[in-house]
């Protein structure tokens, strides 16, 4: 198995990148067949040939990993598998929650398992760092139970509209229920003695990209905005690999030391978000580069893959898949 070097020296497992065939998206698009770290979660949800949660698969597959908890900093826990990476919050007043998780029953009670292991506190908020069904797909049992479920009003948008039919974000596994509370810009809430600070910097995985800062312990949880492998940018919905860079320069403009990625078994660290944003960064640069030059679009990501430096174990193929070349191609032409 491929290992992926990041710049503390961490060493995780490799994963695929997101957007390879698997579970289809609004407007036709696929995003999840790929497998993640942590268990071999795919984004969509469930897996073909087997239920989401680990039952029996064709081929004799091995099963998905169970969820599970681990502290992060002193009342502060991160949740894998199931999913995206949940972040749980514990205060003396109640628990902040970061992202729910893939949609159905199952998931919704393990992670309400994990979190009890650790704290008897009720979740009195919930935020939801983008529209993908792994890490949106419980919104409505948490609206259901009288839960504030917080979120970009870009998600909302991308339920409702998003994906090259217009018809709005679905997954094999079903469609999130919409959020109860959004915000555009920015969000701050107090909860006995914690805040979280969620902030829409702009375009990047999707166009309604949540990032959420607990600046007592120096901690931001940020969704597929940053992931343990490579990352992709969801066109459909709004993602843009060019504007990318310049989101996660902004965040990195944020006082933490610890950063919870999307995927991966483990917390990284500020200077393992500093490579990741240079990777995505001279991606950029280069794509604008040869589409200047004429580049013929079949060939660009090719070129940018032999042309730049340091993608590690990053396919341009994963980055940009197949149906979201043409949208891709169209951001680098145009851009300056």
């Amino acid at each position: 198995m491929a290992v992926f070097i990041i710049a503390s020296t961490i060493v995780l497992q490799a994963q695929a990148p997101q957007g390879e065939p698997g579970q289809r998206r609004g407007g036709g698009q696929r995003d999840g067949g790929a497998q993640r770290g942590g268990g071999g979660q795919r984004e969509g949800g469930a897996q073909r040939g087997g239920d989401a949660r680990g039952g029996a698969q064709r081929g004799g597959a091995p099963q998905q990993a169970p969820m599970a908890i681990k502290m992060v900093k002193p009342g502060l826990y991160m949740v894998t598998n199931g999913g995206g990476n949940s972040t749980v919050r514990v205060t003396d007043q109640g628990v902040i929650l970061v992202d729910t998780k893939n949609l159905g029953d199952q998931f919704y009670n393990e992670l309400m398992g994990q979190i009890k292991t650790v704290t008897n506190q009720p979740i009195k908020y919930v935020f939801v760092t983008h529209v993908h069904q792994d890490h949106a797909g419980n919104i409505g049992k948490f609206v259901q139970a009288g839960t504030q479920v917080i979120t970009n009003d870009g998600l909302k948008r991308n339920l409702e509209t998003g994906g090259a039919d217009g018809k709005g974000y679905t997954s094999a596994a079903g469609k999130p229920a919409p959020p109860n509370v959004t915000y555009t810009k920015n969000k701050q809430i107090k909860l006995g003695n914690a805040r979280a600070e969620a902030y829409h910097f702009g375009r990047a995985h999707t166009g309604g990209d949540t990032v959420v800062y607990f600046p007592d312990v120096k901690v931001v949880s940020l969704g597929d905005e940053f992931v343990a492998a490579q990352p992709n940018a969801d066109y459909p919905m709004g993602g843009s690999l060019l504007e990318w860079s310049k989101v996660l320069t902004q965040v990195l403009k944020l006082d933490f030391d610890t950063a919870i990625p999307g995927h991966g078994n483990d917390p990284l660290t500020k200077a393992d978000v500093v490579a990741f944003q240079k990777k995505i960064d001279a991606i950029g640069k280069k794509a604008i580069e040869l589409a200047k030059k004429g580049t013929p679009k079949d060939q660009i990501r090719a070129q940018i893959q032999s042309q730049t430096a340091d993608l590690g174990t990053w396919q341009m193929t994963g980055v940009i898949n197949d149906q979201r070349l043409d949208a891709f191609y169209d951001e680098i032409s145009k851009a300056k």
